[in-house]
């Protein structure tokens, strides 16, 4: 049974009857409720995205690029299919289609990318709608509009040189900075530059540096192309674009140095020349040229001369002068195989004052011939002017023999091989061909041209002008000692005008200049034929002055040539003033005939005979004859080249000619050889003229 008496719990139940435990009990409810309020804060998303648009990729002007895509930059995750159905981009013209594209995500980016290529220059509308979920299922209510305008053609925006800049340095790059970024190698190749000029070019971001990889020309103007295939990296042409500029021009101007840059195998007794545009101050030429290895030397201001005046060699001008030519003149000959660098100081000066550019440049000497006999010897202006050159018959070894600052214009070497006797700015000299015992032959103020050896190579042969163009025909001088200079013609000798350039040009054709040899005499010395070079005319020289000269019905176009086995001369001449043209006989007694086709130059070897000849296509070509007076076959056909000069080898069984281009007639398309039976063409030089075969 129940008893009413009070019941007393044990004392470790006493806490409940204190109510103590309902103030921790209060607080861990309150706990439970602000932790279900922050987990419904926390893992039940309420937020829409918001997000950022822009373009993707522009030019750097706040252009689109035509291959632009369009980037929308979501705050979170979205559903792709709710953004991509809020996307749409337009032409900025109410009522156009949408712009068709594919859509790529990264991450939480929309990237948009149209499938073709916008067009130039055009306005376009890029809108983002509401209703785009992220993953919560949060709504975006608010739209976003972008507008872009496309790039129009890419642009050259600056240039340095600026256009028509003047007295830019010669030391200047030019910098092309472009609108925007540019297909590097594609730009590279649609530049062109005139003058011409070797660079490096490099590219920072939109701009193009181009370092010329030398010094540009002194007052040159410049021009600065860039066309075709230049295109921007979107693949648009960049149009046609030009510039021009002018370096500085400097007051004294080199137009010519000798021996020329790089030039191999130049005579060791070459001096070293400048030629300059203006005269130049003698007082400032002190120590302005320097060789290296160091030459032992004299400088000196000096003038060549012109047309109208001899000038054999470079002397000393007048200081009112004017001397246009500084010339060095080593004290001995120079090191034979030898590299030489020559420095032209800039301190040369103008008689006004202003200086030169100053030059550095090298070339390499040859060795020395004593005997030329079975060398090939031709006129090359390689060293920088025309000189005489040998090579071996295979073409290897080739070097300069004469060292002249003038061109020489014809030349004939003894048959022994030793002397040769050679025309240079109207004067006449002589030497033996390793270029010891040079002697000058012609007086002092006279002009003398087209030298010939006699055939015992005891004298020269020489055609004479006065100081006053008097036409003083043709002088003999002795080799040996005891001789005596005599005339022994007249008249007929060429004009003067050998200081200038050649007279081949665009109307070349076969024959030869006034100024070559144009003489040739019996074995005896007795007779000469010679082709005048005051009007061509072809007169019998009787060298013993027995009797007069006898001209001839005969208009000469080529070196006449002696014939021993068949006693008699030939020479490519016309009968009819120059209509037509061909090989004819001439005996010592005057006699004439016809002995074939030929337009100029025959040669003889026994009693065979080479010559030109025009063929069908009107071009000129070599053409062998096994005996003089017989039918004769083409060696050479090529309608591209023009042939001239033919000289046997000391054999007979092959020729040395030189060739033109058949449309580039001033310019040599070198020495070449071939066997009589049409074999065995082969170039042995590039350049070059007058060849001829020493026996």
């Amino acid at each position: 049974m129940l008893s009413s008496c009070p019941v007393e719990l044990p004392k470790r139940f006493g806490w409940l009857m204190s109510g103590r435990f309902l103030r921790p009990l209060s607080a861990l409810a309150a706990l439970a409720v602000l932790a279900a309020i922050l987990y419904n804060a926390i893992a039940i998303d309420r937020v829409p995205p918001t997000f950022t648009l822009h373009v993707s990729d522009t030019s750097g002007t706040n252009l689109a690029m035509t291959l632009t895509s369009i980037d929308v930059n979501f705050s979170e995750e979205v559903r792709h299919d709710t953004a991509d159905r809020a996307f749409s981009m337009t032409p900025a013209v109410p009522g156009s289609p949408k712009v068709a594209g594919a859509f790529h995500w990264q991450g939480a980016t929309l990237v948009f990318t149209p499938t073709a290529k916008l067009p130039l220059a055009t306005k376009f509308h890029v809108h983002v709608a509401s209703g785009v979920e992220d993953l919560a299922g949060n709504v975006q209510v608010a739209s976003q509009d972008l507008d872009l305008t496309t790039v129009g053609q890419p642009s050259v925006k600056s240039i340095a040189p600026a256009a028509d800049a003047a007295s830019v340095p010669v030391d200047a790059s030019i910098q092309i900075t472009f609108d925007r970024m540019m297909d590097t190698q594609k730009v590279i190749e649609g530049v062109t530059l005139k003058p011409d000029i070797t660079y490096q070019a490099s590219w920072n971001g939109p701009v193009l540096t181009l370092d010329p990889t030398s010094s540009l020309n002194y007052g040159t103007v410049y021009t600065v192309a860039i066309g075709d295939p230049a295109v921007d990296t979107d693949g648009t042409k960049l149009p046609p674009y030009t510039v021009a500029f002018t370096t500085v021009a400097i007051g004294l101007q080199v137009t010519a140095m000798i021996p020329a840059p790089n030039v191999n195998g130049v005579s060791i007794h070459s001096q070293i020349a400048v030629l300059f545009d203006t005269p130049i101050d003698p007082a400032s030429i002190a120590g302005a040229i320097t060789v290296s290895p160091a030459v032992a030397g004299s400088t000196k201001a000096v003038s060549l001369g012109g047309s109208s005046s001899p000038a054999g060699s470079a002397t000393a001008a007048p200081a009112n002068a004017g001397p246009t030519v500084l010339v060095f003149t080593p004290d001995s000959p120079l090191a034979p195989h030898t590299t030489y660098s020559v420095t032209l100081s800039p301190t040369v000066k103008r008689l006004d004052g202003q200086v030169d550019e100053g030059k550095t440049w090298r070339f390499i000497t040859g060795e020395p011939t004593v005997n030329a006999l079975n060398q090939i010897a031709f006129i090359s202006n390689r060293s920088g002017v025309e000189n005489v050159w040998l090579m071996n018959p295979d073409g290897t070894n080739q070097h300069e023999i004469t060292s002249e600052l003038t061109p020489v214009t014809g030349y004939d070497i003894s048959g022994d091989g030793t002397t040769i006797a050679y025309g240079s700015g109207g004067v006449v000299k002589t030497m033996s061909v390793s270029g010891a015992n040079l002697t000058t032959l012609t007086p002092a103020g006279d002009f003398e041209y087209a030298p010939t050896i006699t055939p015992d190579g005891t004298g020269v042969l020489a055609g004479r002008r006065d100081s006053n163009n008097t036409d003083m025909g043709y002088w003999h001088y002795p080799l040996i000692s005891g001789g005596d200079t005599k005339q022994v013609v007249t008249d007929g000798a060429p004009g003067p005008g050998s200081v200038g350039p050649r007279p081949t040009g665009s109307t070349w054709v076969p024959g030869l200049t006034a100024w070559a040899p144009r003489a040739a005499l019996t074995p005896d010395g007795k007779t000469m034929l010679l082709v005048r070079g005051a009007d061509d005319g072809i007169e019998i020289v009787d060298m013993t002055g027995a009797s007069q000269p006898m001209m001839l019905s005969l208009q000469g176009d080529s070196r006449p040539v002696w014939d021993q086995s068949d006693g008699a001369f030939y020479v490519a001449a016309s009968s009819d003033q120059g209509a037509t043209w061909g090989c004819w006989r001439v005996t010592p007694s005057g006699s004439i005939s016809g002995c074939g086709a030929a337009a100029a130059d025959p040669v003889n070897a026994t009693r065979a005979l080479a010559m030109i000849v025009k063929s069908t296509d009107g071009s000129y070509h070599l053409a062998y004859s096994a005996e003089a007076g017989g039918s004769s076959v083409l060696l050479t056909y090529d309608p591209s080249f023009a042939d001239a000069a033919p000289a046997f080898s000391p054999s007979g069984s092959a020729l040395v000619f030189s060739r033109v281009g058949s449309k580039s007639t001033g310019i040599s398309a070198g020495i070449w050889t071939i066997n009589v039976d049409g074999s065995g063409l082969t170039i042995l030089a590039t350049d070059g003229s007058d060849p001829h075969w020493v026996p």
